[in-house]
């Protein structure tokens, strides 16, 4: 698969097949991120209603979402019509599966970088904060740049106490959720709740709810 410049969406980069990862780099992967497909298919089991995207979705104001660390562009489904969806990630086989499925635009940035010339009406953080802590201020500064109206976030946070948190820790970042592309990965984590939560409200967010076992909170522009 050739190199994407930031500067095109997905859509007008011709690409080759990508050739089969060998075994070795596919361990720099976790289970979730072996294909498109394993992906959805694991968030169906996590909530196969569709309750957090259907939440995400409604909260979502004006005729255009950016939505930073949009994996395959699931949430793109459960917008309204007419809503653009502009998608931001590193994983540009998650990318092109999304631009073949017409889910919208498509780039392969680094959420954390320079991002100023994308604006949205809403941007979305689902599930991106544990992906780049403690580098998660400036995920923060980047959306609140980018939003023209509002900033919908749904994080998850650590639950794991006592001895088997070293366990839920090594099996959460290495074997399942380890993104495998994202080079500061290995130091980053869920922020306890109380972290969490404080965070949130130091950057003005509102309307907090809990939408199974993620916060669900919004911050207006």
């Amino acid at each position: 698969m050739k190199e994407v410049n930031i500067n095109f969406p997905i859509s007008q980069i011709q690409y080759t097949k990508p050739r089969r990862k060998k075994l070795k780099e596919r361990l720099n992967f976790g289970i979730m991120y072996q294909h498109p497909r394993i992906y959805d298919f694991t968030i169906w089991l996590n909530d196969p209603s569709g309750l957090m995207p259907k939440t995400l979705a409604k909260s979502v104001e004006g005729d255009s979402v950016l939505d930073l660390g949009c994996g395959t562009a699931s949430l793109q489904t459960f917008l309204p019509k007419g809503v653009q969806y502009i998608g931001i990630d590193l994983n540009e086989d998650f990318l092109v599966f999304a631009d073949k499925k017409n889910r919208g635009v498509f780039y392969k940035r680094d959420v954390t970088g320079d991002l100023s010339d994308l604006k949205a009406d809403t941007v979305v953080l689902a599930d991106i904060l544990h992906h780049v802590t403690p580098n998660h201020q400036k995920l923060i500064e980047n959306a609140k740049n980018c939003a023209q109206k509002k900033i919908i976030i749904s994080a998850c946070y650590e639950k794991e106490e006592g001895p088997f948190k070293q366990i839920s820790e090594f099996i959460g970042r290495r074997i399942i959720d380890n993104d495998g592309l994202n080079g500061q990965r290995e130091g980053a984590g869920w922020l306890k709740l109380d972290e969490l939560l404080q965070f949130l409200v130091n950057n003005g967010a509102t309307n907090f709810q809990k939408v199974l076992s993620h916060i669900h909170c919004e911050i207006n522009i």
